[in-house]
């Protein structure tokens, strides 16, 4: 319901919500058992919804500019969507290796925490021209 008076109205700043409430509907179906399998594919849809949503409002009074475009969007989506489905499964995979504990795999995952938090901020960071 609050996706579609989110796209009707043209609310871009509301659409983040009614993902967010299917993401946690699912999660709450999910209560307290294991991981889903099916959460890439879940996470794929969502992403989906959410692209097609902003989409839709974003071509609202521009369908001679959007007629060249459309293919190329629409493959966007579609590679995005199917690219969040294989990263989802190889994490999900990722979550089932034993891995052995220790000093280095701490030490290894403090790394890694790092690393991702200095990609995080290079992206962050404004470009200079």
């Amino acid at each position: 319901m609050l996706l579609t008076l989110s796209v009707v109205l043209p609310l871009p700043s509301l659409l983040p919500w009614p993902v967010a409430v299917l993401a946690g509907a699912y999660t709450w179906k999910l209560g307290d058992g294991g991981v889903d399998q099916w959460a890439p594919v879940y996470a794929g849809g969502l992403l989906t919804v959410a692209e097609l949503a902003y989409w839709s409002i974003e071509l609202r009074g521009r369908w001679q500019d959007a007629e060249r475009l459309t293919e190329r969007r629409a493959a966007l989506i579609a590679a995005l969507a199917l690219a969040s489905v294989v990263v989802g499964g190889i994490v999900l995979a990722a979550t089932s290796l034993r891995i052995p504990s220790g000093l280095a795999t701490d030490l290894l995952g403090v790394a890694a925490a790092v690393a991702a938090l200095a990609v995080v901020a290079s992206l962050a960071r404004p470009r200079t021209k």
